[in-house]
């Protein structure tokens, strides 16, 4: 019984990594040809959308990972920062698919501009790039970002800046709050929670899982200046890995139900 208990284990194992290498091999060679439509065939911004949502949801899909959102989401209209975590990349396919209906304008990593078509996708469906190490044109995206803030867009800005690659939230850049801060809008907090368990950092092996989403409450930044961003910056990063945690002890309990 324990020989044919390891030989399960083992195809389980098998099965779940042959899962992962699929949907990262789809998702990789896919996005050059999914970029090109949006570029030159997308009707609209939505419309570019929902070919890149649809691409990310096949990733979800072969890797079996459900996605689950919850709490107040931003309304439109209304210029707002959201900030939130990402540990692994099933975490960047979740947030397509869940969160990117709730924003107008993302910042994504400067990683994403080697894949062909991609500067000339991303800004038809409202995303910038970051490039990180370069002061001046990180400046200027903060700039262009408050504009639209002041349009009453509601803007995203991931706050560790990169993949964590941990159970649970890594220190904050001061990005998300700086922005808020000279905006004078609020920040809301967004805890995902979920790729860690399904595919963590590093590993091609898709367990299946829920990735679960929670939208906090607004954060003021009303009476705050640039000095105060860093003392922010921690603030935002304390109240996301709260709800991550709380997200965590959830999905204990329903494991053990």
């Amino acid at each position: 019984m324990k020989a044919f208990g390891s030989i399960l284990l083992f195809m389980r194992a098998l099965i779940e990594t042959a899962r992962g290498i699929l949907a990262c091999a789809n998702w990789i060679f896919g996005l050059p040809l999914v970029n090109a439509r949006i570029a030159y065939f997308a009707r609209s911004k939505s419309d570019g959308r929902e070919m890149l949502v649809r691409h990310c949801q096949r990733f979800l899909d072969t890797c079996s990972i459900a996605v689950e959102i919850e709490g107040p989401q931003p309304m439109r209209g209304r210029g707002c920062v959201l900030c939130y975590n990402e540990s692994s990349f099933p975490d960047v396919m979740a947030y397509v698919v869940a969160v990117l209906d709730h924003v107008d304008r993302a910042a994504a990593a400067n990683l994403y501009g080697f894949f062909p078509f991609t500067h000339a996708a991303l800004p038809r469906v409202g995303f910038e790039l970051v490039q990180r190490g370069n002061r001046a044109n990180t400046n200027a995206l903060i700039a262009k970002m408050i504009e639209r803030i002041d349009d009453g867009e509601r803007v995203s800005w991931g706050g560790e800046g990169r993949l964590s690659g941990i159970n649970g939230v890594h220190r904050f850049k001061i990005g998300a709050g700086l922005i808020a801060i000279r905006a004078g809008v609020p920040v809301i907090p967004i805890a995902i929670h979920g790729g860690h368990q399904t595919m963590p950092l590093g590993s091609i092996r898709a367990r299946p899982g829920t990735i679960r989403i929670k939208f906090g409450e607004p954060i003021s930044t009303s009476g705050m200046t640039e000095d105060d961003a860093r003392a922010f910056a921690d603030e935002l990063q304390r109240c996301i890995a709260d709800m991550y945690s709380d997200l965590d002890h959830c999905e204990a309990a329903s494991q053990d139900d």
